[in-house]
Formats: C-alpha cells, sequence, structure tokens
C-alpha cells in the first residue's frame, strides 16, 4: 500500500452549509429579560418522595431582591388542603395544578418573562414538574429537550397546538455549576446564607409540625436563587451585551461570547468538516492517556 497521503473529496452535490463556524452579530437586544425562579421541596412517603412545598419568585433587572419582602415570593403548601383531602399524593397533585396554574398566569400578564428557573431541574426537579403536566394534557402540552438522560428544557404551550409558548423551565445548574449556598456567598452575600432544615423530619407525620419552617427555608432558597441569576445576568450584560436567559448552558454562553466577540472567522476560521473528513479524521483517533505530565522533584 503507498504511503503516499491521500487527499479526501466529499461527493455528491456541494452542501449548502457552511464550511466554517460563522461568527455572531451583536445582539440588538436592549434590556434584560425578566425571569422566574422557583423551588420544590419534597417529603418522604412510603419510600417515595412526593413534593410538599413549592413556590416561586418574578425577578425584574435592576431590583434589589434584599429590600423586597417575602410576601413576593409565592408558596404552595401541601398540607393547606389536609381538610378537603384526605390523600397526601392527591394533595401534592393538588398544590402542583396550583401552582402551575398560577405560572400560566403570571406569564400570560407579563409578556416578557418566558423562562422559569430551577437550580438542579435538569435531575430532580424535572422530574416532579413534568409529571405535574403529563395529567394535565390537553390543557397544556410540553416538549422536552434532553441529552444523557438530563432534561435540559421543558417547554410549555397551551392547548394542544405548540405555537404558543407560555414558558418554558431551565436548569439554572446548567448555567451557573455550583452549589446554591456557593453561589450565594459569591454573588450576592447580603442576601444571607441557604439555612438548614431537619430533612429526617420531611415525613408525612412531621409536616404539620415543620410547616412554617420548611415554608421559610424554601422562600430563602428561592430568594438565593433569585439574587443568583439576577447577579450573574447583570455580569454578563455589563461585559458582553449577552442576556443569559437566552442562552441554556455554560457552554452554550461562552460560545456565544466567544464568537460575538473574539472570534475571527476570515483570518483563524473554525472549519466544519464534511461527514466524509469526519470520518476520515476519526480513524486516526486511538484510545489511551494524552496527557502531558511536568516531572519535577
Amino acid at each position: 500500500m503507498s504511503d503516499e497521503p491521500v487527499e479526501v473529496v466529499a461527493m455528491g452535490k456541494k452542501s449548502r452549509r457552511p464550511d466554517h463556524i460563522p461568527a455572531l452579530k451583536a445582539i440588538k437586544k436592549i434590556k434584560r429579560s425578566p425571569f422566574i425562579v422557583a423551588d420544590i421541596e419534597a417529603a418522604l412517603h412510603d419510600d417515595v418522595h412526593v413534593p410538599c412545598a413549592v413556590g416561586f419568585l418574578v425577578v425584574k433587572p435592576g431590583e434589589d431582591l434584599a429590600s423586597k419582602s417575602e410576601y413576593y415570593i409565592e408558596t404552595y403548601f401541601s398540607e393547606d388542603n389536609d381538610f378537603s383531602i384526605s390523600d397526601f399524593k392527591k394533595r401534592s397533585e393538588r398544590m402542583m395544578l396550583d401552582f402551575i396554574e398560577r405560572l400560566a398566569a403570571v406569564v400570560s400578564d407579563e409578556k416578557e418573562i418566558r423562562t422559569v428557573y430551577f437550580h438542579n431541574f435538569s435531575r430532580y426537579d424535572g422530574i416532579i414538574v413534568t409529571r405535574a403536566f403529563t395529567s394535565q394534557i390537553g390543557k397544556y402540552s410540553f416538549q422536552t429537550v434532553m441529552r444523557k438522560h438530563k432534561m435540559y428544557e421543558l417547554k410549555v404551550y397551551r392547548g394542544n397546538e405548540k405555537k404558543k409558548l407560555l414558558f418554558r423551565i431551565r436548569d439554572s445548574y446548567l448555567l451557573l455549576p455550583a452549589a446554591l449556598n456557593n453561589l450565594a456567598q459569591d454573588l450576592c452575600p447580603k442576601l444571607g446564607s441557604k439555612g438548614t432544615i431537619p430533612y429526617e423530619k420531611l415525613r408525612l407525620e412531621y409536616l404539620p409540625e415543620i410547616g412554617q419552617q420548611l415554608l421559610a427555608y424554601l422562600k430563602q432558597d428561592i430568594r438565593l436563587l433569585g439574587g443568583v441569576m439576577l447577579k450573574a445576568q447583570e455580569i454578563y450584560w455589563n461585559l458582553y451585551k449577552i442576556d443569559i436567559v437566552d442562552t441554556i448552558t455554560l457552554s452554550s454562553l461562552a460560545l456565544s461570547i466567544f464568537r460575538m466577540h473574539y472570534y475571527d472567522p476570515k483570518s483563524w476560521p473554525i472549519h466544519i468538516p464534511t461527514r466524509n473528513q469526519e470520518r476520515f479524521i476519526r480513524r486516526g483517533y486511538y484510545g489511551g492517556h494524552a496527557d502531558v505530565y511536568k516531572p519535577y522533584g
């Protein structure tokens, strides 16, 4: 076999797709978008985590959440329905439906709000919220963005037609991958710390006893998430004129910043290989470590 290099040529019609990644033009957005932050607490019942408290807060750019009263945070508690609904799981379902209905009402009134954030939605909260929506198919429809068993986004529509987007739920952890308390201490320390809750008492029999403590803990989590997202939004907007509400993950945010402010496609284009070229290149990939060690001693 000849050792001469082989030129790889894409066969067939010339592709209409670009052969390199294009740069991004500066977004003509003149202001940051408001958003909603939310959180869920669950209790252990029959060895299953069942939501028992949920709440949300509308966050608008420029607000000082430290001066905002806690009454701006709307909360729902499963045991508020204990007189009318005897079964705990049904009380929980009723609570989640009330929460969904209220979210739909808020975003219908606030036309600029379309994004709701949960911290760790892609793994934990997303399962609970999606389960609540499945019981309302017909009244609402939804579409998920999944990758590697993680839910990146849940789009919620009114009715069966996926034309009118009500709101989309995303995971703030995918934008700011750190514990909420650590983020709050770095970005909005004046809002205080996360607080604690006796998780061993997060069972059905203890809920009436710790209800007020649980709601206070929930409100503080929501306030901290609002402060963290608000500060992060402000930082990226001031530095790059990019609104984090327009991106889903930290990697997509970084790529947008690079393509908009630093990428030079004329001098240093990042090429997109054709399928044939990609297959040829991948034949040169081999397993094993490719680390660089700098020994000393």
